[in-house]
Formats: structure tokens, C-alpha cells, sequence
């Protein structure tokens, strides 16, 4: 719905911004340090394995999406790491976010200063292709143990979903084992089991986060949201990590209640769908002149978030975890939950591996949270999230939703044309009959 074109909300600063960038700031000081403090460091994706790792004891993740995305996001950085990366025989078509990590290695150099801080193990599953195959030659070059984990396809909610869990289960207790051998230290189930505690609560916070920006207006907007959940990518399963989203959610809560919006002059509400350049999150901007707020995505809500999904299709937030009266009596218990925890991420449900299933997702979310049209990025540095894009399209448009496709790459500056996206987002905001406004 609309507003008329004077109205004005509500603003302020959210005071827990500050907190999330010092978590960040903090955590990549850690990578740098985690030697000096006796600690190890584990490498691997972002995609919950710091969970697993988690019973080792002291350690640092060390997560190579959310670097590789960091280094992105500054393209003096980033572009020296690509032509490293490409310089050493790998194509442009790779994984970007595996490109900037390898180039950061190859060059020895730390986007936070000082040589690159060399893991200890390196711990990854196969979310995707070159996930998999990435680490494994991350750990040929750098000379240091690799356990990939077996991730089986496949859409949820199949005959052979209960099969998948027992399997990924059976991966998960022969990595223990690795682990124990590799790193010298013997597993803590305790650990490994208040990780996946905090982890559910964590996620499942995030969602309910996610869910009150249903409001209108929204009290967050999706730049915003982009950077407050990198602690649920690298400090998964931690305290720290569950008691920042619990303030966050009650000061987001407390904004709705008091009015507060994200956007003073919200007009018009859109989802943005994949991984955003993070070179180029001034996208964001551009449409908010316009009176335009991006009030979450596929994307934003299901790589850290925990959902139910309805029979209805509704989502919304599981239960907490104390209230699932669910009881570990053994390790083989924590790996069960883990897996069907794991597998029953939203991108795993079937988003990877299904347009039709994806198609089903975004109109929910379209839906659900009062959207008016959709934004979306033809990403080329990432096949698993960009996947099916073309098609997801083609069901709007038949849906009679207003969308835009711009094409780009989420942190390679170098397969992006600024101009011509901004040409593309302004004329989309034109189309639904918006003027560009001053932001207040």
C-alpha cells in the first residue's frame, strides 16, 4: 500500500549498531590473534561448521564467505586478490568469495593488516561445488588437513529427507573423529551441544527479527539488516552471538511500538532477492530516495535465519529450543538434531536445488511482508544463490509482479556497471509512479 507522498515517520539510530560493528571488529582481531592466545584456528565456510567446531575448545573461525565478502566490499583490496587468484590459473567464474579468500592467501596479505592468519584445519561441507573443491585446494597450498563433509541434495520434505539426516548425522560423527585426530585435543560433546542450543535460539531470533518488518512502515531496512546479521555467519553457536540478537530483537520490537521506521518517507515497499554487491550497497540508497525501503529477501532471511514454514505457506519462527523438550543423551543425539537442523535451512529445503520451490519462496515473501515489487541481482560471482534467478523472473512477471533484474557480481567491482544499474533502479522507481524526494 502506498502512502501519500507527505507522510513522515519517525526516525532515530539504532543503539545496537555500534555493538554489532565492535563484535565485528573484535572477531577479525581474533583471526589475527588466535595463535598469539593459544587458541586454533578453523577455517571453513559460513555455513553453520563453526557450530561443529565449537567442540575444540578455544577456537577461532576462521569463515571464508564472510572475509571474502569483506574484501568485496573495498575493491583497492579486492581486485589485487582476484588477479592473484586468476593469475594462478583459476577463472573468473569461480566462486568470488572463495577468489578473494584464495588471493588474500596467495598474497599473504590480511585485509586487517599483517600476513594472512594461516588455519589450522580447515573444516567444509559441500553447500556447493566449489565450496567443496575450493578448500580442498586451499588445503594443498597452505599445507594444512581438510575434512569436507558430504552434504546430500535434494529438496525437503522428500521420501528421502530421514534418510539425508541419518546420512549428514554419519558425517558429522566420522568428522569428530577427524577432528580429534587432526587437532590433538579430545571433542567436548558439552561444547558441541550448548553451540547447537545457542545456534537454534540465535537463528530462531533472527526470524522473528525478520518477521517484524512485516510492519508498516518497516523498522529496519535491508542495508542495515545485510550488516547486522555477520555475527550470526561467524560467531554461530557462541553467547555472545544469542545475547546481541536477543537486545537486537527487543530494541526492533520497541521501535515498532514507538513508531520508529527505518525510512521517514516509506512509500513503497520492495524485497531485494540474492546476495547484494556489497561493493555497491548504495543501491539501497537510490531507491530510498524514491520512498522506496527494501524490507528483506530470500537471501536476508534464510541464510542465518531458522523458519516453520506453514501448511499455508506462512512462515514464521520455531519455537525455542527449551520448549522443543528435546533431550541430548549422547553424541550421537547432538548429530541427529544438528543435521535435521542443518538440512532444514530454508536455501537446503529446496531453494538450491528447485526453481519451482524458490519460484514459491520469494512470492511468500512478496506477500508476507506487504511487498509492492521486486529487485534482483543477476549475480555472477555465486551459482548457488544466483541459481534459477531467470526463472524466479519469469514467475513474477506471470505473477503480475513489477520486477527489476540488474546484473553484476556481489564482490568482483570488476564485472559491475554502476551507471547502468542506477539508470535501471531510477526508471523501475519511475515506473511505479514514484519522484525523487529528499531524504529527511
Amino acid at each position: 500500500m502506498k502512502q501519500v507522498l507527505d507522510q513522515k515517520y519517525q526516525t532515530r539510530p539504532l543503539q545496537t549498531w555500534n555493538k554489532c560493528r565492535e563484535l565485528r571488529l573484535q572477531y577479525y582481531k581474533d583471526v589475527a590473534n588466535a595463535h598469539e592466545q593459544g587458541k586454533l584456528l578453523v577455517g571453513g565456510s559460513s555455513g553453520g561448521l563453526n557450530i561443529l567446531a565449537a567442540g575444540m575448545g578455544d577456537i577461532v573461525w576462521f569463515g571464508g564467505e564472510t572475509y571474502g565478502a569483506t574484501i568485496g566490499a573495498d575493491p583497492t583490496f579486492s581486485n589485487p586478490c582476484l588477479e592473484a587468484t586468476e593469475a594462478e590459473g583459476f577463472g573468473r567464474d569461480a566462486c568470488v568469495y572463495w577468489r578473494n579468500y584464495f588471493g588474500s592467501m596467495l598474497l599473504n596479505k590480511y585485509y586487517f593488516g599483517g600476513p594472512f592468519p594461516k588455519p589450522d584445519l580447515l573444516l567444509q561441507h559441500h553447500n556447493c561445488d566449489m565450496q567443496g573443491k575450493g578448500y580442498e585446494l586451499l588445503s594443498k597450498y597452505m599445507g594444512v588437513p581438510v575434512y569436507c563433509i558430504d552434504q546430500p541434495p535434494g529438496p525437503w520434505g522428500e521420501e528421502r529427507t530421514e534418510q539425508r539426516i541419518e546420512y549428514f548425522a554419519g558425517q558429522i560423527l566420522d568428522a569428530i573423529d577427524w577432528i580429534e585426530k587432526n587437532s590433538g585435543r579430545k571433542y567436548d560433546e558439552e561444547r558441541f551441544a550448548r553451540a547447537v542450543m545457542n545456534d537454534w535460539d540465535a537463528c530462531r531470533i533472527w526470524a522473528e527479527i525478520c518477521l517484524v518488518n512485516q510492519n508498516i512502515p518497516a523498522p529496519l531496512d535491508q542495508k542495515s539488516m545485510l550488516n547486522l546479521f555477520l555475527p550470526l555467519m561467524v560467531l554461530r553457536g557462541g553467547e555472545r552471538c544469542l545475547d546481541f540478537y536477543s537486545e537486537l530483537k527487543a530494541e526492533v520490537e520497541n521501535r515498532v511500538r514507538d513508531g520508529v521506521a527505518a525510512l521517514a518517507t516509506e512509500r513503497y515497499r520492495y524485497i531485494h532477492e540474492g546476495i547484494p554487491p556489497w561493493h555497491f550497497l548504495k543501491l539501497f540508497r537510490i531507491l530510498e530516495e524514491y520512498g522506496a525501503v527494501s524490507v528483506g529477501g530470500l537471501y536476508m532471511f534464510s541464510m542465518a535465519g531458522h523458519w516453520d514454514v506453514e501448511d499455508d505457506g506462512i512462515w514464521k519462527a520455531p519455537r525455542p529450543f527449551k520448549e522443543l523438550g528435546i533431550e541430548f543423551k549422547s553424541r550421537e543425539d547432538i548429530a541427529r538434531f544438528y543435521a535435521r537442523m542443518f538440512l532444514g535451512n530454508v536455501n537446503y529445503r529446496g531453494s538450491f536445488w528447485s526453481a519451482a520451490i524458490k519460484n514459491q519462496q520469494i512470492l511468500q515473501i512478496y506477500k508476507q511482508w506487504h511487498a509492492e515489487g521486486v529487485v534482483m541481482h543477476l549475480n555472477r560471482g555465486c551459482k548457488g544463490t544466483g541459481g534459477y534467478m531467470l526463472e524466479n523472473r519469469l514467475a513474477l512477471i506471470e505473477a503480475n509482479i513489477p520486477v527489476v533484474a540488474y546484473e553484476g557480481n556481489a564482490a568482483d567491482r570488476r564485472d559491475f556497471d554502476e551507471a547502468q544499474v542506477i539508470d535501471r533502479l531510477e526508471s523501475f522507481a519511475e515506473s511505479q509512479g514514484l519522484a525523487k524526494m529528499p531524504i529527511s
